[in-house]
């Protein structure tokens, strides 16, 4: 019962992390074969990725406003 629970869980967080890193630009393969992997544990460093992300492409001293 908890090997399932374990299991339903990996593919949510996999298909989660998907379409997180669809809609950020992101590698979604990688992302979603790491979610299925560490599962929650990689959601700092996703969130790390896509802020170097948004670094690179517009610069450290430029203001973005996300809504």
């Amino acid at each position: 019962m908890i090997v399932l629970l374990i299991a339903i869980l990996c593919v949510v967080f996999s298909l989660f992390f998907y379409c997180q890193a669809i809609s950020s630009g992101l590698g979604a393969k990688r992302w979603a074969t790491a979610g299925l992997m560490f599962g929650p544990l990689i959601w700092p460093m996703f969130c790390m990725k896509k802020r170097v992300k948004v670094y690179q492409r517009f610069g450290f001293d430029c203001l973005l406003f996300s809504a």
